[in-house]
């Protein structure tokens, strides 16, 4: 069933109606927090650069302030720099984010008790998977873009022992899986079908040669049924009616992990999960100590680098063949002690993040003065 494009409801912005956000308030805690800093700053002397007001100056000194998304997105944008050199010496970004290099400018990341923002129990506790995938995108990039070809467009690949080629059903088959592919951008009206389908065409125009070469056929195909949906489900009903998960974070990347409430929604959800997000992002959760169920699914993409070559040892075309070859093992398992793994995991990440909850006002309170020492 695919749903008409012809939508008089802005998608992307009805998403904040979900559960998640409703039980949380997470967005409310996230401006709090970055009002509190902005508070700060006003009074050591600080003036915002920008009118995002996430990067502050006072003399040669900057404050980057930047909670939930990729701080990197508030670095120069006129040039491409590493993340090591994305802010001079001078610089001190305060931020939720996970930094996996070194870098020149201080990084006061805050306490990993901050993630407590996202504690909630879900109301649909049940697993009933219908279909294999849930693939759920509101807003469209070129990252997101590819995934979503890489997904739809190539069943066969080739064997890296080079004994011919690999043959799989189709990694994401719009008949039998959860798909929802909305194309909203920034810096576009996003006010009828015909604006998200020039977001569409847009985005591809970035991606490398060797892939649009791949991908071609399949967008063309596809332009006219943008936006994209085949269900009529609610999110939450989309997590608990597939046999697993296909998380797409906000970002990704090889140097930065950010989080958000679309990863901490499958952790607290009892169904299987994949995360296509920063490289390290599986690792770093399990540090922090959830159940990333790896028992269950390998998360051999966490370790590998975007290398944008479409062939085995890339993370983008690992990640999509690890969501098949997972899915067929659940489907030869025994229910019932596969839902009790699920189960356990879930109740588990739930006390986890109540927890973290309740460790955050001590946690904050023991931070911060080593914080407005830097920035003072």
């Amino acid at each position: 069933m695919l749903l008409s494009t012809h939508m008089t409801v802005d998608l992307y912005h009805n998403i904040y109606t979900s559960e998640v956000f409703q039980k949380t308030q997470c967005i409310w805690h996230e401006n709090i927090m970055m009002d509190f800093f902005r508070s700060q700053l006003i009074g050591l002397g600080y003036t915002p650069a920008n009118d995002s007001r996430k990067v502050w100056r006072r003399g040669e000194q900057t404050v980057v302030v930047c909670l939930a998304d990729d701080f990197a997105t508030c670095g120069p944008m006129d040039q491409i720099l590493p993340m090591a050199q994305m802010f001079d010496r001078k610089t001190v970004v305060i931020t939720d984010n996970q930094v996996n290099s070194p870098t020149q400018y201080q990084v006061a990341q805050l306490p990993q008790s901050y993630f407590g923002i996202y504690n909630y129990t879900p109301s649909i506790t049940e697993w009933t998977p219908e279909r294999r995938f849930s693939f759920s995108v509101n807003r469209i990039d070129t990252k997101r873009m590819t995934l979503f070809l890489e997904l739809i467009t190539r069943a066969t690949k080739p064997d890296p022992r080079n004994c011919g080629d690999i043959v799989y059903p189709l990694l994401l088959d719009l008949d039998r899986d959860f798909v929802n592919f909305n194309c909203w951008a920034w810096g576009s009206s996003n006010d009828s079908a015909e604006a998200l389908q020039q977001n569409f065409t847009e985005a591809i125009e970035f991606i490398p040669d060797n892939l649009k070469k791949i991908y071609q056929k399949t967008h063309k195909e596809m332009l006219p049924k943008m936006p994209y949906r085949n269900h009529t489900k609610t999110l939450e009903e989309l997590h608990s009616h597939a046999w697993m998960n296909m998380i797409v974070e906000t970002y990704s990347g090889d140097t930065v992990i950010a989080l958000s409430e679309k990863l901490f929604r499958a952790l607290v959800t009892p169904v299987p999960w994949i995360v296509y997000g920063g490289r390290y992002t599986v690792a770093y959760l399990r540090q922090m100590g959830f159940d990333v169920m790896d028992d269950l699914v390998a998360h051999n993409y966490d370790y590998e680098l975007e290398k944008e070559t479409g062939e085995f040892g890339d993370k983008m075309v690992d990640f999509v063949r690890e969501g098949h070859d997972a899915v067929e093992r659940f489907k030869a398992m025994p229910w019932n002690e596969l839902c009790q793994r699920c189960e356990q995991a879930a109740q588990h990440n739930q006390n986890l993040l109540a927890q973290m909850q309740s460790n955050w006002p001590n946690d904050f309170a023991r931070w911060l003065p080593g914080v407005i020492e830097k920035i003072k």
